[in-house]
Order: structure tokens, then sequence, then C-alpha cells
């Protein structure tokens, strides 16, 4: 077996026998089950179940089932020994497949998450911290419209939970826990402010918050009131690109359970330059058996998504619309990826490696080709209290679609935006995975508005604005030395993560996935990667800009 991740000997005592790394050893799981130890533990076979667990971590099978071809890279699947390849010898990685995946199933997820997804089945996960027009193609695209900044009402104090952190700046863990799960407080810093949405951070009793609160106080604020781009549906005129809220959808059926048709006039919108060969070279294994994309997140769909948002990707420059669905669909692809970076390291020069990974002799751009691999979370419930988007019980809010929307105050917004009922993806949040129109709106959704922003906020700026440099750039952006380009981009959608000092460093393993995504994408549509005077350094990689919780958004 080649070696992926660690170059050290480890040696482990399981039920009498003696694994050394870089071997498969078989031995007897806490289930029973004859399993496969080894150091990279489920990477490579296709079925994972609890392995040791030295720790007696509370741990299931179902928990581990999406470590299973190194698809999810988070709790339990980065902790030795916690999970092992099941009865069968490992197996290699999974190849594409040229013949069409049978109907998706739930991902074994996840990241975003994930990206769970990561793909998780996921991906590097990612999971969105919590936040988070129309024109003719031959003319210049609008300006954004002026932030405008209204009074509020003073907010009535908010307690500070005793567990979970999404209300708080610093998190800790609660060691004597009643899961009686081994946790850290490094593994619960991450949580707070919601930033990160797995494992320890989404069960409860596992971390709590520490230190001061970053909760609402009770002095007024000035609140901002964020254009929200105006999806349109159906062939009537499009609506002002400023109004407060979106126009309903014309036809219920838009954000029905399945969705409606994803058939479109051809050479319309971008779908006269983006072609759907060009779709299928970006995506290779999107029907890969491996896969659970390919009959959901389709490009038909795709097109039918964007042309409810005509200024995507229809500025008046060639160049800088392709860039951006180069960006746009770079991020997601590390969402929902089949492949991406697992051990990213900085080279002498200043350039990352990605180590080595079982894709990467795929034709047509190795790991790069395992994008849009998966369209749901295997599990997690994502419920944050909130009285303008409540949870409706039962109901998981986990990652789904190609942003692996996540959290019920984004399915939420996203629902009263584009569906003009914030209760029906309350309701029915699994239709971001069933219905493709849904599943590609919610990711252009948050590419346009920074996921959702509740009354009493300062909104992030939209992906949009900080890619295409459209974003006025505020003091507290110069401060936090924030760069227009696919670097703001990725601090908008998972910055507290992976920018500035929460991440790994300039070659954070997802961030290193981001940019090679959107640099293979850009040498298919053949454009620069750069426009005029970005940087490598700067405009794409986020590790000098301080992220969110860091330095908050500000309205200028």
């Amino acid at each position: 077996m080649p070696l992926l991740k660690f170059n050290s000997i480890l040696t482990l005592t399981a039920v009498g026998a003696v694994i050394a790394a870089g071997s498969d050893s078989a031995f007897l799981g806490k289930n029973g089950a004859e399993v496969h130890a080894n150091v990279f533990d489920c990477h490579s076979c296709d079925k994972c179940v609890v392995g040791e667990n030295p720790n007696n971590q509370v741990l299931t099978s179902s928990d581990c089932a999406p470590c299973a071809m190194g698809a999810q890279t988070w709790w339990p699947c980065n902790v030795p020994l916690l999970c092992a390849c099941a009865s069968s010898e490992p197996t290699s990685a999974p190849t594409a497949s040229p013949e069409p995946a049978p109907e998706p199933t739930p991902a074994p997820t996840t990241p975003t998450p994930q990206p769970t997804p990561a793909p998780t089945t996921t991906m590097t996960m990612t999971t969105p911290e919590p936040t988070a027009a129309p024109r003719a193609t031959t003319t210049p695209e609008p300006t954004p419209a002026s932030a405008t900044t209204t009074p509020q009402a003073s907010p009535m104090p908010t307690p500070v939970p005793e567990f979970g952190c999404s209300g708080c700046a610093t998190c800790a863990a609660v060691v004597d826990n009643s899961a009686g799960q081994a946790v850290t407080d490094a593994e619960c810093a991450p949580c707070a402010m919601g930033a990160q949405t797995w494992w320890p951070c989404n069960l409860d009793g596992l971390c709590r918050c520490s230190g001061a609160t970053l909760v609402p106080t009770s002095a007024p604020t000035p609140t901002t009131t964020k254009p929200t781009p105006t999806p349109t549906h159906g062939p009537f005129p499009s609506p002002s690109p400023t109004p407060p809220s979106p126009t309903p959808p014309a036809s219920a059926e838009v954000c029905s359970e399945e969705g409606p048709s994803c058939d479109f006039t051809p050479g319309e919108g971008i779908s006269s330059w983006f072609t759907e060969e060009l779709f299928n070279e970006m995506f290779p294994n999107i029907c890969s058996s491996s896969c659970h994309g390919c009959n959901m997140l389709t490009y038909k769909c795709l097109i039918k998504a964007t042309l409810m948002y005509p200024d995507f990707a229809q500025s008046g420059s060639d160049e800088d619309n392709k860039r951006e669905l180069a960006a746009w669909l770079g991020e997601m692809s590390q969402e929902t990826t089949g492949g991406g970076c697992g051990a990213s390291t900085e080279n002498s020069d200043g350039t990352c490696s990605c180590g080595s990974m079982w894709c990467d002799g795929h034709p047509g751009g190795g790991c790069s080709t395992w994008g849009l691999c998966f369209v749901e979370e295997a599990g997690g419930s994502y419920c944050s209290p909130s009285s303008t988007y409540p949870c409706v019980p039962g109901k998981e809010y986990k990652g789904r679609g190609p942003k692996q929307l996540s959290w019920n105050y984004n399915y939420g917004q996203f629902s009263e935006q584009f569906c003009g009922d914030r209760s029906i993806l309350l309701e029915n949040p699994q239709r971001v995975a069933t219905n493709p129109t849904l599943a590609w709106a919610s990711s252009i959704w948050f590419w346009f508005t920074g996921g959702a922003c509740n009354p009493g906020e300062t909104c992030k700026p939209s992906c949009h604005d900080v890619f295409l440099g459209t974003k006025p750039m505020c003091a507290g952006d110069v401060q936090a030395n924030r760069k227009y380009g696919l670097g703001w981009v990725t601090n908008v959608i998972n910055g507290g993560l992976e920018c500035g000092g929460a991440g790994q460093g300039k070659c954070d393993y997802r961030v290193h996935s981001r940019v090679r995504f959107y640099k293979h994408f850009c040498g298919i549509l053949d454009v620069s990667p750069l426009a005029e005077g970005w940087t490598e350094e700067e405009n794409l990689f986020c590790n000098e800009q301080s992220n969110y919780v860091q330095a908050p958004p500000q309205v200028c």
C-alpha cells in the first residue's frame, strides 16, 4: 500500500496482534467483526467499522462508515485507531466509471464540511461558518447598490448557553462529559461562533463557551440591510437588482420535492460559452459508482439555476466571467470532493504540494477531476436556536447541495428569499438534495449573499463582489489584509477554519484544494487564473488575511 499521509513507524497492539504502520493486519473490532487496521485507517477500503478505539470513545460503525475511501476527513476518521477497514482486504481507491451510476443514494458522508463533505461522504468540510439582476449580456454589469444603514431597536441581552459554542468567541472542552468521549480544548476551539459544525461541535455537552462572548448586547447598533440578488423565475421581466426581498417563484414547483424540468433555450445566459462538453471535461467522474452527483448536479440544472441569477458570470469581461465560473465551481468542488488534497505541505520555494494521493494519476487532471462527487452529508442536525428560523422537530439541516448548505438559519433565509416562504425548506430541508434546481440555486444564493444575515448582524460580503472587486474596501478590510480574489471568497465561505490564524498556514489542505480546483478549471476555460495585478500569494490564498472571527465585517 502506498504511503499517503504518514512517514513515521507506528506500532499498535490490538487483541494481542502487533500492527506495523504501512501493513494491513486483521483483528477483532469493537463490534466483533474482523477488521484490517493500518496507519491510514479507512483511507483505502470501501467499508469502515469501529476499530480498536483505545480511549473507549462513544462510537458506532455508522460514525465510521463515511471514512471509507478517505472520503470524510474529520472525526472519527482523523483520529488513529477509532475506525478500521472491515471484512475484506483494503481495496484500491475508486476509479472513474464510464457507465452512469444508479440513482443517487444518501452520501455516506459532507466539508465542507465538510464535505460528511466534505464529501462525506464527503468532502473536506468546510461547512459554512455561521453567517452566513438583470442585465443584457452586452452591457456592463450594474454596480451593486450600496448597503443601507438603518437604526435597530435595542435587542434584549442574550444569555450565553453553557454548552454549545455558536454564540461565543472562545470554546473549551467538557472533559467530564456525559457521552464519555475524549475531547480536548484544542478540538473544541474551532467550534467558536459556530465556525466548525462537525465533531465535537455537533454533539451536545462536549464543548462549552469559555471567556468573552460575541452575543448581541443591549446597546443599539446600526445594522446593514444587505440587498439580496433577486432570483427570477420564468419569462417575466427581471425585477430591480436591489429590492429588500426577491420576487417569489412564479411556480411552486421550483421549490417542490423534485423540482421542474431543467430545459432551457440553447445559448441562454452562460450556456452561450459554457458548454456541456466543458462541464463534462471538468467533472468526468461525477457518474462514477463512487459518487452521487450524477443525476442531481447536472449541467442542465446548473444552467437553469444560473438563469435565475442573471448577474452571475455575465459582466462585460469574458475573462472575468470565466474566472468567476471557475472560482464558483472550484469552491463547490472542494465542498463535494471525492478527491481533494489530504495532506498539503509547503515546499521550499513557497509552492504547495498535496503529497501522494490515490487519484494523482487519473487522466484529465488527477484529483481535480473528482469535484461534485457527493450531494448530502451522512448526518448532523445543525440546529441553532432561532425565533426567526426555528428548527422543525425531526428535521436535519445538514450539508446538502453543491455548497453543502447547512444550519437552519441558512435553510430558512434561502427559502424565504428564493421560494418566497421560509417554512418551505425549514419543514422540508431534504429538498435541497432531491431537487436539482434547488441544489444549484442554494449554492448561487450563498455566492451572492455570503450566507444568512439576521437582524442585528452586520453581513458578510458576497463572494461575487469580493471575487470581482466590486465590494468597497473598508478600513477594516485593509487592516485585515483582505485582497480581492479567490482567497477572500474562501474567507467568506469558511475563513473561521481555514484563513488567518485558524488555518494551517498558506498550504492548509482545504485552501490548497480550492486553489487547485480553481486553477484546473481556469485551464479548461482557457483563461489565466490571475487577473491583472493579482498574485497567487495575495489573491488565491488566505493565510495572510484575518478571518471574520478575528476581524468582523464592517459597513462602508
